[in-house]
């Protein structure tokens, strides 16, 4: 989960959020007191969201140059402990008590407002040491290189989409998450093409498929994707694997498609929904909402919005970022950081990131999952920042998971958001035998 929310190619606000929460508790919990218990003032008018004031007197202002001017001030008492102090702390001791666009502006004594203004202002330095720390260097490696130059071109709704597929035997279709691509599956191609037909595909918006400027992206969306390249390209029963947004993705698919196409779904921790609105009908997450908003605000201004997003595609943040969501450090290699990073400079990449982030959450795996009736094998990380097991859809997953006799939970301990390439070893040998059972 995992910030603002979408590294299209990986700088997502949700990539973001999964940084340390409980390092960063106390500044979340200073924003939100303060946003509780003050005013915001956007160009010179004070507002209020879902009836709860936003916080700070902060004033912006845009000349030429998109300076920002931002004040703010604290009305927070060290000895008194308000109403609002208590709901925040509530709020912040649960599970999934931090939206991912609130965490990707936390630091310790500033204000979310104010973190924005710093990103938008460090992101030329950012960019201009990041092209020169990179240039002319290849971080690809030769087992990925291989599978990107076997990557063929699908037209849909005439928009090209890229693919690939490996392998004989019975087909699985691998979809990555939000920001990912082809590439976040890099690890596990080739172990599952030894005894499947493996396709991959980089879903609109992401990767080396189509950016279109101006569309308006939806889970729905791409479902419909998924179903139309099953019908066109697969044209056999399917097994459907899927890794955060992507899960929902194919569940949505699973539930939809024609009778008899797909055999079998695998959710890899599966994402709540496409964004944060998601998981704001839990009253104690409508604190949070102003921030949200707020940050959506600031998305709506392209000046400001090209800046921090070039800031969050950095090396060095993504880097930060990916380690905060991996529990195996290692696996954050350059060439992963390079499969996030690269389709983030494609014309489009920041109209997808700033749709993403404010358009619908999509169904939920809660109304989803009760409509499939064919076998359904869920993997899931422990140590998820994203979507814990002790949060709102890993709780009822669980519950579900051990009522329903065709839905079948594993937890892979000691994993992040991204299992498959955290510790695919893990992954593999649950999902392999599984297969074999499926297509028995």
């Amino acid at each position: 989960m995992a910030a603002v929310a979408s590294t299209i190619c990986s700088c997502s606000i949700s990539f973001l959020a999964s940084q340390s929460f409980s390092s960063s508790k106390k500044s979340i919990r200073n924003t939100l007191v303060g946003c509780s218990n003050s005013k915001l003032s956007c160009c010179g008018r004070s507002a209020s969201f879902a009836g709860v004031p936003v916080g700070g007197s902060s004033s912006f202002r845009r000349d030429g140059n998109f300076e920002f001017l931002v004040k703010a001030s604290a009305s927070e008492s060290e000895e008194v402990k308000t109403e609002n102090e208590e709901l925040v702390d509530e709020t912040l001791d649960t599970p999934e008590g931090t939206a991912a666009a609130t965490v990707a502006f936390r630091t310790e004594g500033v204000t979310a407002v104010e973190k924005v203004v710093e990103l938008a202002k460090q992101s030329s330095q950012v960019e201009n040491e990041d092209a020169v720390s990179t240039e002319e260097k290849s971080f690809i490696g030769p087992e990925l290189a291989a599978i990107y130059a076997n990557c063929k071109r699908w037209n849909w709704r005439g928009h090209s989409i890229n693919y690939v597929s490996q392998g004989s035997g019975p087909a699985v279709l691998l979809v990555h998450g939000f920001g990912a691509s082809i590439g976040h599956w890099r690890k596990n191609i080739g172990v599952l093409a030894k005894t499947n037909t493996v396709y991959a595909i980089d879903l609109l918006g992401f990767g080396a498929s189509d950016k279109p400027l101006g569309f308006k992206y939806t889970m729905e969306t791409w479902a419909e994707l998924l179903v139309d390249f099953l019908k066109e390209i697969v044209v056999s029963p399917v097994v459907l694997v899927g890794n955060s947004i992507g899960s929902l993705a194919c569940l949505i698919a699973s539930a939809e498609a024609p009778a008899g196409t797909v055999r079998g779904t695998v959710l890899i921790n599966c994402a709540g929904g496409m964004n944060n609105k998601a998981v704001t009908e839990d009253w104690r997450l409508k604190l949070l909402l102003p921030i949200l908003l707020l940050i959506e605000f600031i998305l709506s201004i392209p000046a400001l919005a090209t800046r921090i997003f070039n800031n969050i595609k950095s090396r060095e943040n993504l880097r930060n970022v990916l380690q905060s969501v991996y529990k195996n450090k290692e696996a954050v290699d350059d060439e992963l950081i390079e499969v996030i990073r690269k389709p983030a400079e494609d014309a489009g990449a920041l109209n997808a990131f700033i749709t993403i982030n404010a358009g619908p959450p999509g169904p939920k795996p809660q109304t989803l999952l009760p409509k499939i009736s064919h076998p359904v094998l869920i993997l899931w990380g422990d140590d998820d920042p994203f979507t814990p097991l002790d949060g709102p859809v890993g709780k009822w997953i669980t519950a579900y998971a051990a009522s329903t006799p065709n839905v079948q939970l594993n937890v892979l301990p000691n994993v992040g958001h991204c299992p498959q390439d955290d510790r695919p070893e893990l992954v593999h040998e649950k999902l392999v035998p599984w297969l074999t059972s499926v297509f028995a």
